[in-house]
């Protein structure tokens, strides 16, 4: 787990502790309410924890940077974004009551500071004016198409910050469909074969 993680402030020996408490809570309640594959749980640690970090050196995200994290589900890619820089303000939004437990259990057992579960979908928790211009990182993945998010995000982010949408194989075809609009600088990193990171800059 430490090669996973070699970036600046970073606590490599906190992290690996928490992505484990984290994947013992995500393999039993996936048996009971069925959060992922039985397949991406085995995988969590090589690939999907290693894949939503990965931007973490890529990218600079300021200190104490209020991130928030739409469609959240078991928790990827915000957790262990989360696990790797603990200084974040998180927000996991998820509209699924049974998800939104899941990740509130989390929260509790593992005793997150600054992580806040909100059940609700982007479209109407958008339009809380407590969130306007107020999230420096905002970030997906699974949840469809990037650019009809857009609209919906603009308005949560603040001068300077970034989205990110974990993507596979619609990751080019996206970043055209945001380059069409003329509005947005967007560009496509290439994480590992058929996984790139579409980053929008605000």
């Amino acid at each position: 787990m430490l090669e996973i993680l070699k970036i600046p402030n970073v606590d490599n020996d906190n992290f690996q502790r928490l992505c484990q408490a984290y994947i013992d809570l995500l393999s039993y309640w996936n048996s009971i309410i069925n959060l992922v594959s039985t397949k991406d749980v085995d995988k969590l640690l090589t690939d999907l924890v290693s894949q939503s970090t990965a931007p973490l050196a890529l990218m600079e995200v300021p200190q104490g940077a209020k991130m928030l994290d739409i469609g959240s589900g078991a928790g990827i890619p915000a957790l262990p974004l989360k696990f790797a820089r603990q200084d974040l303000q998180v927000t996991l939004l998820e509209p699924r009551r049974q998800k939104s437990l899941f990740l509130k259990r989390v929260v509790q057992e593992l005793n997150l500071a600054d992580v806040e579960v909100v059940r609700d979908r982007i479209e109407f928790a958008g339009a809380r004016p407590e969130w306007r211009g107020v999230f420096d990182l905002i970030t997906t993945r699974g949840t469809g198409s990037a650019s009809k998010l857009l609209p919906f995000i603009e308005p949560l982010m603040r001068p300077g910050g970034a989205f990110w949408a974990f993507k596979g194989m619609a990751g080019r075809r996206e970043l055209r469909e945001i380059q069409g609009f003329g509005k947005y600088r967007a560009r496509l990193l290439e994480l590992e074969k058929n996984l790139s990171l579409l980053v929008v800059d605000f």
